[in-house]
């Protein structure tokens, strides 16, 4: 389920060309008013989370991990294997970091601020509750000698644990963010498929299991919807003083003005 978007009008004036708007390829950052009632969401999202880290500790989820893992180990492809590089660079720390860096300059260029802020922070927390997670969900890593190749990232931090997957958690972020802000059908569309292939190449280079890819997506789409999140407007009467009532009877409703007419003093 789509988080809710308020579409406006790109701020953007396409020039006529030879060509037609047809070839026109609009901006990243077009959308004036992204955010929505994510909290539905939000609440959804954190508590599946909750749920599949606990099933995941428990080893509840361990058959079918072994199951989806064995049958990925079965398939060799050298297509598979570079796309699994490619993904993996993706969703690498260093990569993410420099584009979450330039997505949230953008932003606050744009004059959304309180958006880049609420992204930044989303990165930094949900960073930090994937390396928690890391060593207290008791997932038992997957095999060494089921790794088809080493992972890219030179920022990789050591953990007991596997869960969750910390690549599938920044692309997700990253990737939906750009998601939410680019107006573009095809480029959502291409999106979605480099998402569905991060998920896949991260059991296929026998990095992770299924549920830790899973729940690596959840928490990034918690983190998603709380950035994403729009927050009410302040009141500001609460604030304002209140006008004083002016003087003078034509200011007094019905039979009060008459009388207050009536009692004035004639010079």
């Amino acid at each position: 389920m789509p988080l809710p978007i308020a579409l406006v009008r790109s701020r953007e004036s396409r020039s006529a060309g030879p060509w037609g708007p047809a070839l026109s390829c609009p901006p990243l950052i077009t959308y004036e008013e992204v955010k929505g009632d994510n909290r539905l969401i939000l609440l959804l999202s954190t508590a599946a989370f909750l749920v599949c880290s606990a099933a995941a500790g428990a080893g509840l989820l361990r058959p079918l991990d072994v199951q989806i893992l064995d049958l990925a180990q079965r398939t060799y492809s050298g297509v598979l294997d570079a796309v699994g590089m490619v993904t993996s660079v993706v969703g690498g720390v260093e990569f993410v970091a420099i584009a979450t860096v330039a997505l949230a300059a953008g932003l606050l260029v744009d004059g959304r601020g309180r958006l880049a802020l609420r992204l930044v922070v989303a990165f930094l927390v949900t960073g930090l509750i994937e390396l928690a997670a890391k060593t207290v969900v008791p997932q038992t890593p997957v095999p060494e000698d089921a790794m088809r190749a080493p992972d890219p990232s030179l920022l990789d931090v050591s953990t007991p644990y596997p869960y969750p997957s910390g690549h599938m958690l920044r692309s997700v972020l990253l990737l939906g963010a750009i998601y939410l802000l680019w107006p573009s059908r095809p480029g959502r569309v291409a999106l979605l498929i480099f998402l569905a292939a991060s998920a896949t190449s991260r059991v296929y280079l026998g990095t992770h299991w299924p549920s830790d890819v899973i729940g690596g997506a959840l928490l990034g789409i918690a983190g998603l919807a709380w950035a994403f999140e729009k927050w009410p407007a302040r009141r500001h009467s609460a604030h304002q003083k209140s006008a004083p009532e002016p003087d003078g009877p034509e200011h007094l409703p019905g039979k009060r003005a008459a009388n207050a007419r009536r009692n004035e003093p004639t010079s």
